[in-house]
């Protein structure tokens, strides 16, 4: 019920890029019956703009919503010509969500952007999950999105905000109807021995200070930073690697481009992702989606990535 994918961020040149993640989008986007929903803050992957125009053409269904800022590339006006409607959010603000939604049953979501750098140059994690009851909570989302509710107003009516599939727990929120930020710092906090993480960006406080305090009370924390913004004024970078806590290790990624995951793993059995960068912004001001699972199958696979992740970066 569920296939989690990592990206390789190897970063060959244009031509050369080939058998990437977009390609898996765009296959599955194919098999379509009825509808596919995509939202997509940055939307550049050719392969999943071809599949999107090919169901279009079959009499498919097809809703785009992107970022008003990222709107007017040729990708999402090829979309427009072939007759695909694409709402943007009209405000500062980010719609920066990233997933799709297939047939009401299928969703794809994670922090890849559906972009060929996005793919082929960073760090990123996608999920694919089947479940009619997760489907309709990013549908109702999307359904509010194509009406024009973005940001702080839209509706908080996600209708499966906790459910159980396959005997595994599932979490899922959307912000900032719902604010994330207290959510996960109550998670943070029950840590009992470990938690991991890796952070496009981190800033928020709640988070950080909840993260420090159950560094000194002796669980591990160890995380991985994207280096750029890494040592701006509110990162949680320099405060970590700062503290003097002898259980408390961070580092800055070693991707020469970008680590763009969004994602905490606690005690190797709960692991958080989504499109939510833990900041601010995100928390309070962008259109965002954040997964929690509770499983420690589903929790390895991530263990294995943050290890991949940790092992390339800088020593401080």
């Amino acid at each position: 019920w569920y296939e989690i994918y990592f990206t390789n961020p190897t970063c060959p040149p244009e031509a050369e890029r080939q058998g990437g993640l977009d390609e898996t989008l765009a296959a599955d986007i194919a098999q379509a019956q009825r509808q596919v929903d995509v939202a997509a803050f940055d939307f550049d992957a050719v392969p999943m703009v071809d599949a999107l125009i090919a169901l279009e053409q079959r009499g498919i269904t097809v809703r785009v919503v992107t970022d008003e800022d990222n709107a007017d590339q040729s990708s999402i006006n090829r979309l427009r010509r072939n007759g695909i409607s694409v709402m943007e959010d009209g405000r500062s603000a980010l719609m920066h969500d990233k997933f799709v939604i297939i047939d009401d049953r299928i969703t794809w979501t994670g922090s890849l952007n559906y972009t060929s750098n996005g793919v082929y140059c960073n760090n990123n994690n996608l999920v694919r999950f089947d479940s009619a009851r997760l489907a309709a909570n990013y549908t109702a989302e999307m359904d509010e999105m194509i009406a024009g509710e973005f940001g702080p107003t839209s509706p908080q009516n996600t209708p499966n905000e906790q459910l159980t599939v396959n005997g595994v727990r599932l979490e899922n929120y959307f912000a900032p109807e719902t604010e994330i930020a207290p959510i996960l710092t109550d998670l943070v906090s029950q840590a009992r021995s470990e938690i991991l993480f890796m952070a496009f960006s981190f800033t928020l406080e709640p988070l950080g200070e909840a993260m420090l305090d159950r560094a000194a009370a002796g669980v591990v924390v160890q995380g991985v930073f994207e280096t750029t913004g890494s040592e701006t004024e509110f990162s949680y970078y320099p405060l970590m690697a700062d503290a003097g806590l002898p259980t408390l290790q961070v580092r800055q990624d070693g991707n020469p481009r970008i680590m763009h995951h969004k994602v905490i793993i606690i005690d190797r059995e709960t692991v958080v992702f989504g499109s939510y960068n833990f900041t601010a912004n995100a928390n309070d001001s962008n259109d965002e989606n954040v997964v929690i699972v509770h499983d420690p199958t589903f929790a390895s696979y991530f263990v294995e990535e943050f290890q991949a992740v940790w092992d390339e970066a800088k020593n401080p």
